[in-house]
């Protein structure tokens, strides 16, 4: 097996790792995720936007023309997206529960609440998307793929944090809320794997473009969804420090890759 397909399945591997980690916070240290639901969001939100701007745009534009016009459509695209999903639609009703974490939801429901599983398919159909990022990101440059990795990574934790507790939220029962929370885990690497088999060697303003929708994503999930969600949960000054840290560990980590 080549390096490169090594690395594909080790960083896509960790990515749906990183859900079940967010799982776990739910499961054993539910207080904790209360209070540090701003700074794991903050955090996230600022991974994801130097990685968007600083690496995967700038590669997007040498590979093809049209990268910012791409960019556009693309949170144009996940706009219209974010209306359909019931993930998205219900969110009103998770914002009253501190990132949705339930307080024994999953014990006072005796019925699970079909929306569960429009939940559970939408963010696998999100994670399949992260995934095949990923793999794109390898397709180009071992050093871009890294970086896209780094930023589905990070939050990837916030999104195992929402995806168990809207599950608990609408009435399913924990080992099955688990077995759902697993398969979206498992949609990224299926997707990176995939993904990278398709994309190998195709032409550069191909996946200039695939490149800039992965920008105009990562951009999107901060800008719409984390940094408001961290403001809704009132993180304050510290939620700032941590949305520069996100920022500053994208920056050394060019640094120490020479990017």
């Amino acid at each position: 097996m080549s390096s490169s397909w090594t690395q594909v399945l080790f960083f896509s591997g960790m990515a749906g790792l990183a859900i079940f980690v967010g799982m776990s916070l739910v499961v054993v240290r539910e207080g904790w995720c209360r209070r540090n639901s701003a700074l794991l969001l903050a955090y996230s939100a600022g991974v994801m936007l130097s990685v968007g701007f600083l690496h995967v745009l700038p590669e997007a534009q040498e590979l093809t023309p049209h990268a910012l016009l791409i960019v556009v459509g693309t949170f144009v695209l996940f706009y219209l997206l974010e209306h359909q999903l019931t993930f998205h639609a219900d969110r009103e009703q998770m914002r009253h529960s501190d990132l949705g974490v339930p307080g024994g939801h999953d014990a006072c429901c005796e019925n699970p609440h079909p929306l569960g599983w429009m939940a559970g398919i939408g963010m696998s159909l999100h994670s399949s998307i992260d995934g095949m990022i990923i793999g794109v990101g390898f397709e180009v440059t071992s050093e871009i793929g890294l970086f896209a990795a780094l930023a589905v990574i990070a939050h990837k934790v916030p999104a195992g944090v929402s995806i168990f507790s809207i599950l608990l939220h609408y009435g399913y029962p924990r080992p099955k809320a688990i077995l759902f929370t697993a398969i979206v885990a498992l949609a990224t690497p299926l997707g990176a794997v995939l993904t990278y088999a398709l994309v190998h060697e195709i032409a550069a303003p191909l996946l200039g473009g695939l490149m800039a929708l992965a920008a105009g994503s990562f951009i999107y999930i901060a800008a719409s969804d984390l940094i408001p969600e961290s403001h809704r949960a009132d993180g304050g000054v510290r939620a700032c420090i941590a949305l520069c840290l996100g920022l500053l560990t994208v920056l050394a980590a060019g640094l120490i890759a020479g990017h």
